[in-house]
């Protein structure tokens, strides 16, 4: 998250929209914005420790239900669900390689989706994540064991690291600025007038879906980001 410069959408008392599900620390991305601040690290911990604590306990106090009172074919069911996809992947006898797929995908996010971007570099990556989805449907298993494999793992997560790069891509593709850690060359100013306001992902089953949400600046009036280069007098 601290590379995507943003995180989980979380409300006021860092809840999720999955109830029950909180998010403190640089996986939300309650001040982070535009730009992952420097030495924000400490300051998530510390302000979510003592502003989400109190709030799970109030949450938890609240509910009317317990694990123990949902019924065991709710988790039952999805264990079954995840052990069997596990075990597809585990069976997985295709062509292509899960560490190789991940070396090119790498590549080319960093190459063309870094500080300095390019749109043409942009629509170049979407394509390629689009063909490493593809390509990720034929993927062969290398490692047998049935215990702790690494490889398994990996290619579960590897769809998971599709999607952040979607997201990540097709956001920067839609920002014709220049904002923070967002750099493009053909768009060197900040424009407010059309992007100050935060970029929000959901997951659907076809792509990542962009919707935009305002940036409230009554308290804060957004300013021009100036250095002072000149030496101070002695």
């Amino acid at each position: 998250m601290h590379y995507s410069m943003g995180g989980l959408w979380v409300d006021y008392n860092l809840m999720t929209n999955v109830p029950g599900l909180f998010a403190g620390g640089e996986c939300n991305y309650e001040y982070h914005g535009a730009n992952r601040l420097g030495a924000n690290a400490l300051l998530s911990c510390t302000f979510d420790g003592i502003k989400g604590g109190p709030k799970i306990l109030e949450y938890c106090k609240g509910l009317k239900k317990r694990s123990s009172d949902v019924d065991e074919s709710v988790f039952t069911n999805e264990l079954t669900k995840q052990t069997d996809k596990l075990s597809r992947i585990g069976a997985m006898k295709g062509k292509e390689n899960v560490y190789k797929l991940h070396q090119t995908l790498g590549e080319s996010m960093t190459n063309n989706v870094t500080v300095v971007r390019y749109n043409n570099e942009l629509k170049e990556t979407l394509g390629l994540i689009k063909t490493l989805r593809e390509r990720s449907k034929d993927i062969g298993i290398n490692t047998t064991t049935s215990i702790c494999n690494q490889e398994i793992l990996f290619i579960n997560h590897f769809s998971n690291m599709l999607d952040l790069a979607e997201v990540i891509t097709k956001g920067a593709l839609q920002r014709d600025e220049s904002r923070g850690a967002h750099y493009k060359p053909d768009f060197p100013d900040r424009n407010d007038k059309d992007f100050l306001k935060t970029t929000l992902a959901k997951h659907t089953p076809n792509g990542p879906e962009l919707t935009y949400a305002e940036v409230d600046t009554r308290f804060i009036k957004p300013r021009a980001r100036v250095y002072n280069t000149e030496k101070k007098k002695e």
